[in-house]
């Protein structure tokens, strides 16, 4: 008896153990909803984080999720639950399937000898590929990863780099590599994410220096910033048709909001 308690206990143990998920793994997802194959001549994109679907009143709730991202064509999710014990997809799935659009899933980490957490994408458009990139971890369990994605425009594709950056330690040597990658990629290109950096931060001030760098927040809603935002989007080789901070009660941070064009193309006919 002692043995087949000890064996439970075991299994139980091992299962409970947080693990990295495998970073050269394919990535799950769905395609883009039919009749989505045409390219926009906007892009309209969003960048959460979902915080597990869990509310500031303590309800997790998706469709909540979900109806902050409507007419949303490409959406970075940050803290995302992978697929549940019943049978329940991942969230960014369950979004997904409310918002009609296609969904991808990251993994950071697994648990239950299944992805249990991660990052996710979702988008109302084909895109074109979608790299995970794992984020440098010396803090044991906690692991990141970063989703660099090929998005089209009528005009040309946008590559679009989606990130959760650690707030302790690894924070600073995250968000440089992130700011590097973001710096090399060739133009239009975009760095969102949950960037646990607040605006007076030296990496961004720094970034924000760089010629052809631009943050849609800093120059539109000055005003609305509060001065412990951490929820960023930087562009190169876009310009900003419109941006939002959408303040809620579905997750404990805001949702950044923000349509692009080409730069140069304002003019243009469709």
């Amino acid at each position: 008896m002692s043995c087949f308690v000890a064996l439970v206990g075991l299994i139980l143990w091992d299962g409970m153990d947080r693990r990295a998920a495998d970073a050269t793994a394919p990535l799950p997802h769905s395609p883009a909803p039919a009749g989505s194959d045409q390219a926009p001549a906007t892009l309209t994109i969003a960048s959460f984080n979902i915080h597990g679907g869990k509310g500031t009143d303590g309800v997790r709730s998706v469709s909540r999720i979900a109806d902050l991202l409507g007419g949303v064509d490409y959406a970075g999710l940050y803290e995302v639950r992978g697929a549940g014990s019943r049978n329940e997809p991942n969230q960014a799935a369950s979004v997904a399937e409310l918002n009609r659009s296609g969904w991808l899933f990251a993994a950071t980490e697994r648990r239950w000898w299944s992805d249990h957490f991660g990052n996710g994408l979702l988008y109302r458009i084909p895109i074109r590929s979608a790299l995970r990139i794992p984020l440098v971890n010396t803090r044991g369990k906690a692991y990141r990863n970063a989703i660099l994605a090929t998005v089209p425009l009528q005009q040309g594709d946008v590559r679009v780099l989606s990130v959760h950056i650690d707030r302790e330690k690894d924070r600073v040597h995250q968000l440089q590599a992130m700011i590097d990658l973001f710096l090399g990629l060739q133009p239009p290109c975009i760095l969102m994410g949950d960037l646990n950096t607040i605006a007076g931060d030296p990496l961004l001030t720094s970034l924000l220096e760089r010629p052809g760098v631009h943050s849609p927040l800093h120059e539109s809603l000055p005003e609305r910033l509060s001065s412990q935002n951490i929820d960023w989007i930087f562009t190169r080789g876009l310009e900003t048709v419109n941006v939002s901070l959408v303040q809620n009660t579905a997750s404990d941070h805001p949702v950044v909001k923000a349509e692009f064009r080409l730069e140069g193309t304002k003019n243009q006919p469709d």
